[in-house]
């Protein structure tokens, strides 16, 4: 019975030198503050696509808001109006597919152009169950207005590559959606 008495006592003793070892450790971790601009540890993140990408499409985003402006056309609605003026009469459909966007989506996105006077839907003379998108005088005019503006906003983000990196680049880029 004192062996056993002795034993527990022993492991407890034990457990306890454990318990206070784990507790220093721990104040330690809390004590050993980060110093301020220490350089941050990106860990595995910068061998990452899906975060290279996030980072160098909010980098885009910024860019973009920061020279046409956030209550301008965001990039989304650009590309539409694109499509339909190279596209004339083109079926929400294909909008959708080429700009990977859902029709739910779509329909929402072109309620809002044609709210706001930039496109019209005209049903087809074929096919009535078909509506062809086509931009309207305004649309045109608020396009190439844009138009102007997204270029400067490329020149300025592609001068970071040469000629060649740059259609490497998107060839790269195109590889993961088409």
């Amino acid at each position: 019975m004192a062996a056993m008495a002795s034993g527990e006592h022993h492991r407890s003793g034990a457990a306890r030198t454990r318990a206070r070892g784990k507790l220093k450790q721990e104040a330690a971790v809390v004590e050993a503050e980060r110093e301020q601009g220490a350089r941050v540890d990106l860990g595995c993140l910068p061998r990452l696509l899906g975060y290279n990408l996030r980072r160098a499409h909010q980098n885009s985003w910024r860019t973009y808001v920061g020279m046409i402006g956030e209550s301008n056309l965001r990039p989304g609605l650009f590309s539409l109006l694109v499509l339909v003026r190279s596209n004339p009469g083109i079926a929400q459909i294909e909008l959708g597919t080429h700009l990977g966007v859902d029709k739910a989506s779509i329909v929402a996105l072109l309620d809002r152009l044609e709210r706001a006077v930039l496109i019209e839907r005209r049903r087809s003379t074929r096919d009535r169950r078909r509506q062809g998108i086509y931009l309207t005088s305004n649309g045109a005019k608020q396009l190439e207005d844009l138009l102007v503006q997204v270029r400067l906003l490329e020149k300025q983000m592609a001068s970071r590559y040469t000629r060649a990196e740059l259609e490497q680049f998107l060839s790269l880029l195109q590889r993961m959606y088409l």
